[in-house]
């Protein structure tokens, strides 16, 4: 008898384990109808700030040679007239000797046609021998100033002295934001030297997936942001969109005018940007009601009369309570706190 006593009262204190279904049905929940309203349409961009190629200088060579010094690294500002490479060339020695030998040329011309003019005074030599030297010497004074202007246009003053060396200076104010050459490099007038970028002439690059960009189009407004000014939304225009795609990011750049407020931008600044595309009807559900879980969002809704996870995508943010997302539709019930629906 004490046996079955004993069995019965352990009986009578098992609980079954109730079922999560159960829990929700026995628990109140809130839920909430899934409405929707029309938004505008965008496409999610991430983009930096890049130099404008209407602000940018290529710096070339003119002479073949070797780089034997560069005075500038990336990020320095220059102003007009600054050295920025030296490159050993012997085309600039070769320039430097000719001058020398028609300056000898020059003042041996000279000579003769002074003497000729005092000749001429005194009937010692026709008119015909005058106007020769002073031809002669009007030719060669003429390649002395070509052969020292080229020497000009090569950084070498011929006052100097001996030089086989060619100097190259900024041809305009800017920053250097780019160096495509080493020291001890052969470099000739095909290749630039480095890029010097005006820094109030930037434009905005951006990265639009190739699936993105047939809703991209030329001229269209954009609106962009960077953590550096968080609470400012910048406006642009789209430019240029570039032909080729990057085939390893699946990516087409495309070149953003910026319309205001350029002066505040750095280069290689990131930046979001937003580009509209038209409007387009959305379910709008609670920010409540979204679960942010293995880097998804979903929703629970109501299937079957009991409540299961579904994943959406959200679209647009409509306020600090609401947003817009993809996945679901209107009509559909949802449960209004997510986080509270885990805890069943």
């Amino acid at each position: 008898m004490a046996l079955l006593a004993m069995v019965f009262v352990m009986g009578g204190c098992t609980k079954s384990p109730e079922s999560k279904e159960s829990t929700q049905e026995k628990r109140e929940i809130q839920t909430y109808v899934v409405t929707s309203q029309e938004v505008p349409g965008h496409i999610e961009a991430t983009g930096t700030i890049q130099p404008d190629i209407e602000g940018t200088v290529k710096v070339v060579t003119y002479l073949a040679g070797t780089v034997e010094n560069i005075f500038v690294k990336v990020g320095d500002k220059v102003k007009k007239g600054n050295p920025l490479v030296v490159i050993r060339s012997v085309d600039v020695s070769d320039t430097y000797s000719n001058y020398l030998a028609n300056l000898s040329q020059m003042k041996q011309a000279e000579r003769i046609y002074g003497l000729n003019k005092q000749l001429f005074e005194v009937g010692a030599v026709t008119k015909n021998d005058l106007l020769n030297s002073e031809a002669n010497y009007e030719q060669v004074k003429a390649l002395s100033e070509a052969l020292k202007k080229k020497l000009e246009i090569y950084g070498v003053s011929p006052e100097s002295g001996f030089t086989d060396k060619h100097q190259i200076k900024s041809p305009m104010e800017g920053s250097v934001v780019e160096i495509q050459t080493h020291l001890g490099d052969r470099v000739d007038s095909s290749h630039p030297l480095m890029t010097i970028a005006d820094p109030k002439k930037v434009v905005v690059v951006a990265n639009i997936y190739d699936t993105d960009i047939a809703n991209v189009q030329k001229g269209k407004e954009v609106t962009f942001s960077t953590d550096i000014f968080p609470n400012i939304l910048f406006k642009g225009r789209i430019k240029y969109i570039s032909d080729a795609s990057d085939l390893e990011a699946k990516t087409v750049k495309t070149y953003i005018q910026i319309l205001t407020e350029q002066h505040l931008f750095k280069q290689n600044m990131f930046l979001r940007i937003n580009i509209y595309n038209g409007k387009k009807r959305l379910p709008v559900v609670p920010k409540t009601a979204l679960l942010y879980k293995d880097g998804k969002f979903s929703v629970y809704i109501k299937e079957g009369g009991k409540f299961v996870p579904k994943e959406v995508k959200p679209e647009i943010n409509i306020s600090d309570k609401q947003m817009a997302v993809d996945g679901i539709k209107e009509g559909d019930v949802i449960v209004l706190s997510a986080i509270e629906m885990e805890k069943t």
